[in-house]
C-alpha cells in the first residue's frame, strides 16, 4: 500500500504492520549506504593510488571529503525538510548518493574523486537523521524504541562489514566495486522509498535559509574536520597551515553561534540544546561515535600492521563485535517497550564496554585471535545498550515538530565524535609509540657484555643485520606499548559517558 503524502501525517499511527516492516527495511538500506560508504573504502585507498595518480597523503582526501560534506550538511536537515519533506529529501539524496557512487567508480584521477566523493556526502548527510525521522514519526510511541534498534543494528553494520567487504571487492574485482556495489541495493531501496515513505514535515511556509550563518558554519565545521582529518600527518599545530586552519576555524564557529542567537530563524536551531535531554544526548552521542571510531581506527592498526593479519581475516576477527552490538540492540528496544530504564541500561552499556576495552589492555604481540573476538563481543554488547537508551533520552522531552532539527545536531555531534575519535587514537597511537621508542631505545647499550651474550644465545652475531633485527623489534615493541595507550584512552571515554547519564532526565512523554 502505498502512502499518500497529503495525508501521511495522519495515518502514521495507524500504518499496517506490513507497510511498517517495508519504511524500516527502506530507510535501513538507505542508511547502511551511508555509513557503509565510510569504512569501506578505507581498504581501497592503497589500492586507489595508482589508478588514480595520487600519492599516500593525497589519496585521504577521498574519504576526508566525504566526511567534510557530511558535517556541513547534516545540521541543515531541518531546514531542508521544512522545505521538502521527509519523503521528498530522502528519495533526492538516495538517487543523487547513487549517481555520485556511479561517477566514483569511473573517476580517473584525484580530481575526479575528491569532487564527486564530496558531492556523495552532500547528498548521504540527511539519510541518517531523516531516516530516523522517519522511524519516530512512523511508528506508534509504545514500538518506537523497537524502530530505534532495528535502525541501529543497520547503522552498526557499517564499521563492521566495511573492512571485510571493502577487502574481498578491492583483492577479488577491482576497488571500483566498494562504490559500485551501492548501486543495486540502492535502487531497491529507492524504489521501496518511492512507494511507502511516508510525507512528514513540510512546511507551508518553510523559514529562508541563513545564507550568512551557512557561511559562518561551513568555516567552522570544514576547518575543524579539516584539522582533524590532516592534524596528525601534519604534526598538528606545528604546521604552518594547520594554524592558519585553526584561526579561520575558531572565527567561524564564532560568527555562527552569534549568529543563531540573533536571527530569527537560524541555519541550525541552536536554541533546542536548551532542553536538556537533546543537549545532554548529544553529547553522549559524541563519546559514543569517538569510541566505536576509536575502536575501528586501533584494531585494524594492530591486527594488520603488528599480527600480520590480512584485511579481510582483520575484519572477520573484529565482526563478532559487531554481532553482539546487533544483540544488544535488538535487546535495548524490547526492554524499553517493555518500560526498562534507559538510563540503567546506559550504564551497563558502559560497564559492558569498560569491561571489554580493560580486557584489550592486556594485549601483547603473540595472542590468539579469542583475545580479539570475546572482548571484540563484550564491547559490542556495551555498544548496543549504550546508543538506543541514549536516543530514547534525548528525545524524550523535545516536540515533534523540533524532531528533524535536532535528530540534524543529534548526528552531527555523532559524526564530529567519530572523527576526533580517529584523529585523536591515531594521534595516541603515533606519538606514544614514539615516547616508547625513545625509552625503550635507551635500554640497549651497544657496549654492555650481556646484551651481545644474549645475542649469541639466539645466533646473532655483531653486524648491520643484527642491528635492523633489533631495530625492528624495538619498532614493533614500541607501537604495542602506543597500541594499549589507545585502549586507555578508550577506556577513559566510555566512563566519562558515565557523568553524561548521571544528569540526563527520566523518560519522559514528548510534548
Amino acid at each position: 500500500m502505498a502512502t499518500n503524502p497529503g495525508q501521511a501525517g495522519a495515518q502514521a499511527d495507524d500504518l499496517p504492520a506490513p507497510h511498517l516492516l517495508a519504511i524500516t527495511v527502506a530507510v535501513m538500506t538507505a542508511i547502511i549506504l551511508n555509513v557503509l560508504d565510510i569504512t569501506i573504502v578505507n581498504v581501497a585507498l592503497p589500492h586507489m593510488e595508482g589508478s588514480l595518480h595520487a600519492n599516500n597523503n593525497q589519496i585521504t582526501w577521498a574519504l576526508t571529503t566525504y566526511m567534510l560534506a557530511m558535517v556541513i550538511v547534516t545540521p541543515l536537515t531541518g531546514l531542508l525538510v521544512e522545505h521538502l519533506g521527509q519523503r521528498r529529501l530522502i528519495l533526492l539524496s538516495v538517487a543523487g548518493f547513487l549517481v555520485c557512487s556511479a561517477l566514483s567508480g569511473q573517476s580517473h584521477d584525484l580530481l575526479e574523486i575528491v569532487l564527486w566523493r564530496f558531492l556523495q556526502g552532500v547528498f548521504g548527510a540527511s539519510l541518517v537523521p531523516v531516516g530516523q525521522s522517519i522511524l519516530v514519526e512512523s511508528y506508534p510511541r509504545a514500538r518506537r524504541s523497537i524502530a530505534m534498534s532495528t535502525l541501529g543494528m543497520g547503522t552498526m553494520l557499517g564499521p563492521i562489514v566495511g573492512p571485510v567487504l571493502g577487502g574481498y571487492l578491492t583483492e577479488d574485482l577491482s576497488w571500483r566495486w566498494c562504490f559500485y556495489v551501492n548501486l543495486p541495493v540502492g535502487i531497491i531501496a529507492l524504489i521501496m522509498l518511492f512507494f511507502y515513505a511516508p510525507d512528514f514535515g513540510r512546511s507551508d511556509r518553510p523559514k529562508r535559509i541563513d545564507l550568512v550563518g551557512l557561511l559562518w558554519m561551513t568555516l567552522g565545521l570544514g576547518g575543524l574536520q579539516l584539522i582533524l582529518s590532516l592534524g596528525d600527518q601534519d604534526d598538528w599545530f606545528s604546521s604552518r597551515f594547520i594554524v592558519m586552519i585553526a584561526v579561520v576555524t575558531g572565527l567561524g564557529f564564532f560568527l555562527f553561534v552569534l549568529r543563531c542567537f540573533s536571527v530569527e530563524n537560524p541555519v541550525v536551531n541552536l536554541r533546542l540544546l536548551a532542553d536538556r535531554s537533546l543537549s545532554l544526548g548529544s553529547l553522549g552521542i559524541g563519546l559514543f561515535g569517538l569510541a566505536l571510531y576509536g575502536t575501528m581506527v586501533v584494531l585494524p592498526f594492530y591486527l594488520q600492521n603488528y599480527m600480520g593479519y590480512e584485511p579481510q581475516l582483520a575484519g572477520l576477527v573484529m565482526a563478532p563485535q559487531g554481532v553482539g552490538s546487533w544483540i544488544s540492540m535488538w535487546a535495548a528496544g524490547r526492554l524499553l517497550n517493555r518500560g526498562a530504564n534507559p538510563r540503567l541500561m546506559i550504564l551497563a552499556g558502559v560497564a559492558l564496554g569498560s569491561i571489554g576495552t580493560w580486557i584489550s589492555l592486556q594485549y601483547n604481540l603473540e595472542i590468539s585471535p579469542a583475545w580479539i573476538i570475546w572482548p571484540g563481543v563484550i564491547r559490542g554488547l556495551g555498544f548496543g545498550f549504550i546508543s538506543i537508551p541514549l536516543f530514547t533520552l534525548a528525545f524524550a522531552t523535545l516536540s515533534k515538530t523540533d524532531t528533524p532539527a535536532g535528530s540534524g545536531i543529534f548526528n552531527l555531534m555523532r559524526n564530529l565524535g567519530g572523527s576526533i575519535g580517529i584523529a585523536v587514537v591515531s594521534t595516541v597511537l603515533t606519538e606514544e609509540g614514539q615516547v616508547a621508542w625513545n625509552q625503550m631505545g635507551g635500554h640497549i647499550n651497544p657496549f654492555a657484555p650481556p646484551l651481545w651474550d644474549t645475542l649469541a644465545a639466539a645466533g646473532f652475531s655483531p653486524g648491520p643485520q643484527t642491528w635492523q633485527v633489533l631495530g625492528m623489534e624495538l619498532e614493533r615493541h614500541a607501537a604495542m606499548r602506543g597500541i594499549l595507550d589507545g585502549f586507555v584512552f578508550l577506556l577513559f571515554t566510555f566512563l566519562s559517558i558515565l557523568v553524561i547519564v548521571l544528569f540526563m532526565h527520566k523518560s519522559e512523554k514528548r510534548k
